[in-house]
């Protein structure tokens, strides 16, 4: 396979990286953390300011932020591609 083809294929490996479908989990999750949120809320009320109450605020924090890492991953890995089939092609 000479490096013109590698690069190409390397390409069309780059648009493979699911980055938009990512997007789209990530709205539905922080849709689901604003629920939890709410629940959270809900049970502040009837609680008061708990230990419970706390750790669901933290783990929600928790969830949020390992959505947004994976956000970064996956288009990090996108742009480490296109700069590999970049470099295959410039020869």
């Amino acid at each position: 396979m000479s490096i013109a083809e590698q690069a190409m294929q390397l390409q069309a490996l780059s648009e493979q990286v699911q980055v938009n479908g990512a997007q789209e989990l990530q709205g539905q999750l922080e849709g689901i953390q604003q629920q939890v949120a709410g629940i959270q809320q809900q049970v502040a009320g009837i609680l008061g300011d708990t230990a419970t109450a706390q750790e669901l605020h933290g783990q929600i924090g928790a969830v949020s932020n390992e959505i947004s890492q994976l956000m970064a991953g996956l288009e990090q890995l996108r742009l480490m591609i296109v700069e590999k089939a970049t470099y295959h092609a410039q020869g």
